[in-house]
């Protein structure tokens, strides 16, 4: 096991962030009109968006990642009632993380625009490699040769995995961005 730190832009909000073998997770890229949209709204996309359009993301859980400073810059946004939550800074507009609504829930996708690394290579022996492209189908100007139209069937089952191992061991707590049911801030609901 290793320990990624976390940084927004400005460096006004750190944490630590749990990784290494043992600590499941997936490190993907994420085309799709929200993940845009939410780069939009942050007015950040050329510091979020690759230039097919897609968003980084490690999907791990809550209980890897811990807030060290700046707690306070904490923020969300929802699309609609319900949906995903959107995780930001109110300091600089630096995406953190996207939740599911349901604090139990063991999920998080954690941009990777948070975690700091001296070199590429270091990215990839502490996050991986990316092992999917979903989305496609929205993707800004050429579509990535190696991305997925929509979220692909064949990788549903690793997901199941993923959350089933999750809820058998706990790992939506301690999560940074709920307390008890509810989460630390409550989302600004941008259409209803």
């Amino acid at each position: 096991m290793s320990v990624v730190d976390l940084q927004c832009f400005c460096g006004a909000f750190k944490g630590n962030l749990q990784v290494g073998p043992n600590k499941r997770s997936f490190h993907v890229h994420c085309l799709c009109r929200d993940c845009q949209n939410f780069a939009t709204f942050l007015k950040n996309e050329d510091k979020i968006l690759d230039q097919h359009g897609a968003s980084e993301l490690f999907q791990t859980y809550p209980a890897y990642m811990k807030v060290t400073q700046g707690k306070e810059n904490l923020t969300c946004i929802q699309f609609k009632e319900n949906s995903l939550i959107r995780w930001y800074t109110s300091c600089c507009n630096a995406p953190v993380a996207n939740t599911m609504p349901n604090a139990r829930m063991p999920f998080i996708g954690l941009s990777v625009k948070l975690m700091n690394f001296s070199s590429e290579e270091d990215k990839a022996k502490a996050i991986g490699p990316v092992s999917m492209k979903a989305f496609g189908r929205s993707a800004r100007g050429s579509k990535p040769k190696d991305a997925y139209d929509k979220f692909p069937k064949s990788f549903m089952p690793k997901v199941l995995k993923f959350m089933l191992l999750g809820f058998l061991g706990s790992k939506h707590k301690p999560s940074p961005f709920f307390k008890g049911k509810d989460p630390v801030v409550k989302p600004k609901v941008l259409a209803t």
